[in-house]
């Protein structure tokens, strides 16, 4: 069992995010200087075009987030993330910042801890206007760990990540989901699909901070490999590059500590900026690609109706013959 620590440098802890519910749609306020306030947070050159594909602008991502700021917090508001921040729009040059910097407000929080003999910050993010500074700054994806700050030696999420070689269709991409989410069935443990606004699909497990990273990593390990030798001309659960020619590759590696994925409603930074996107189960049939969502479709999505929070209150442990012994 790892023996992190880590100690948040704000005094009080953060509230939990409460159950979601829309936010109200109202008219930015344009300040004298060019400027948008979304939730209090001051948008600088909002009519800066950052996807030449849509000519989607800095105010119109920054509106996005600011109304689906309650869906968006479910799945990385407590846990550290990693931000991917694009200066000069898509298509520019972007880099990681995984520490909070200086000037930004209290919903977004440093995290400190010791690991290994060596000291790292992060940051975590804890209410909507930590988003929108965050965006301010030109942040287009956020990218949570699959743990929150307070119980970092417990991920609170399993995730397989379907990662299809190019020359495979997304049909079979599709039938490799549901044959995940039977396997997982099968097991007593409910999962929930995502696209990736890339080329593939998560499935998800939530569960229920109980079981430790080197639990939860062998026992995803051991589904990917079963997968491989039930049926490798299709599926293959190692990263070498030369074995994935033609197959899907069931990533595993997600689920160590540190590693990230992208959170729900995030938008990539990807031309046409697509969304990755919660989905149930009865939409995949009908499912075109995993980067079919625009900003504008997901917000008729969720205006029409509200995305379910059940993936985010199911409490599941992975099975004991996989887990190893618990205490």
């Amino acid at each position: 069992m790892r023996t992190s620590t880590h100690k948040p440098t704000k005094t009080s802890p953060p509230p939990k995010v409460p159950r979601a519910k829309a936010a109200p749609r109202k008219t930015p306020v344009k300040s004298k200087d060019a400027t948008l306030e979304l939730m209090g947070v001051r948008i600088s050159h909002p009519e800066r075009v950052i996807d030449a594909a849509t000519g989607l602008t800095k105010g119109e991502l920054a509106a996005y987030y600011a109304e689906l700021a309650p869906y968006v917090l479910r799945s990385i508001a407590n846990h550290p993330v990693t931000l991917i921040r694009c200066p000069d729009g898509i298509g520019g040059e972007m880099f990681y910042q995984r520490n909070p910097g200086r000037g930004l407000g209290p919903d977004v929080c440093p995290l400190k801890w010791h690991y290994k003999d060596k000291d790292y910050e992060y940051l975590y993010i804890r209410g909507p206007s930590g988003l929108l500074e965050l965006v301010q700054m030109n942040v287009i994806e956020f990218h949570p760990w699959g743990t929150r700050y307070d119980r970092m030696d417990y991920p609170d999420k399993a995730i397989f990540d379907l990662d299809p070689d190019t020359a495979v269709p997304f049909e079979a991409v599709k039938l490799a989901a549901l044959d995940l989410r039977q396997r997982l069935d099968n097991l007593g443990l409910q999962s929930f699909l995502r696209v990736t606004g890339g080329k593939g699909l998560h499935v998800i497990v939530p569960l229920a901070e109980k079981d430790t990273w080197d639990e939860v990593k062998e026992w995803t390990r051991s589904v990917a490999e079963q997968m491989a030798a039930d049926v490798p001309d299709a599926y293959v659960s190692t990263m070498t590059k030369a074995k994935r020619a033609g197959k899907i590759f069931v990533d595993f590696f997600r689920n160590d500590y540190t590693a990230t994925a992208v959170g729900d409603f995030s938008v990539r930074a990807r031309p046409g900026a697509p969304v990755a996107v919660p989905l149930e189960w009865s939409e995949l049939k009908r499912l075109e690609s995993a980067s079919q969502f625009s900003i504008m479709e997901v917000l008729k999505r969720v205006r029409r109706k509200a995305p379910s929070d059940e993936r985010y209150t199911v409490k599941q442990r992975i099975p004991r013959a996989k887990a190893g012994r618990r205490k």
